[in-house]
């Protein structure tokens, strides 16, 4: 793992691989082999890695690659960076990257994000890494203390295929080696401690998973099946038009259910 300095004084390199990274992006989109995609995706990911590595990497907008999601936390520490790479059969593959500040040191390190959710059997409590990441496009960070330690809340999309999509709240949090680990049960859901939660429903439909400043909770929509014979089978689960949400109570995310949004 090689450390990327924060301090922005060679733009001009940073410029050159922001134009061959929208290059790569533009190509996935236009090639229908899934062999091909795969090449291109490699060769993508492996230029971001190095292009995170570069002075100043960590502040540049990349405002050029409208495909690639980029999101830092409020107190700058963290900066992360996802897209995914639709196959054929539309089955979607989530990349990404974890560029954050070390506590000791203040350096810079860039983590290549790995995604074998297909191999994670029980997710709601998986304590995962870098390499064995649940994968999500990422667009929210919520900078929150939980069980002592200060804990990133991080609120993800994932069109997993044509038939149903998921939306995840994670937690990702950073050891005594700053390393960073993904899942800490400090959900209080459904009768029991979660490492995370998923939500898995309808590709046809959406559902809104925000973080409301003013409530100081997250909000989502409650899903139900459309039929009660459909229950369990998430293809035909869509929000209800009820709310729930999840506030910090002594340091734990815990449910409310049944939330009246109106007028906030």
């Amino acid at each position: 793992m090689l450390p990327a300095k924060g301090s922005a004084n060679e733009p001009p390199d940073l410029q050159k691989s922001e134009w061959k990274l929208k290059e790569l992006f533009a190509r996935t989109g236009q090639i229908h082999s899934d062999f091909e995609k795969s090449v291109i995706a490699d060769s993508l990911s492996d230029l971001l890695y190095e292009t995170l590595q570069m002075p100043g990497s960590f502040d540049y907008p990349f405002s050029l690659l409208n495909s690639l999601g980029k999101i830092k936390s409020q107190d700058q520490k963290i900066r992360i960076y996802t897209w995914n790479i639709p196959d054929l059969y539309g089955t979607n593959a989530c990349y990404g990257f974890l560029q954050y500040k070390t506590t000791k040191n203040s350096e810079f390190r860039v983590l290549r994000l790995t995604d074998k959710k297909a191999l994670i059997t029980d997710p709601a409590m998986a304590t995962l890494t870098a390499d064995n990441w649940y994968g999500s496009l990422i667009y929210a960070i919520i900078e929150k203390k939980l069980s002592g330690i200060t804990c990133y809340t991080l609120l993800g999309y994932n069109p997993e295929n044509l038939f149903i999509s998921k939306k995840i709240i994670d937690i990702l949090w950073f050891n005594d080696q700053d390393e960073p680990v993904w899942g800490k049960a400090v959900f209080r859901y459904q009768n029991r401690l979660q490492n995370r939660i998923l939500f898995e429903y309808s590709a046809k439909v959406n559902m809104s998973l925000q973080w409301n400043q003013k409530m100081n909770m997250i909000i989502f929509d409650h899903l139900s099946p459309s039929k009660p014979s459909y229950t369990g089978n998430y293809q035909f689960y869509g929000p209800d038009f009820s709310y729930d949400g999840l506030e910090v109570v002594n340091g734990y995310w815990d449910l409310v259910e049944d939330i009246d949004i109106r007028n906030k």
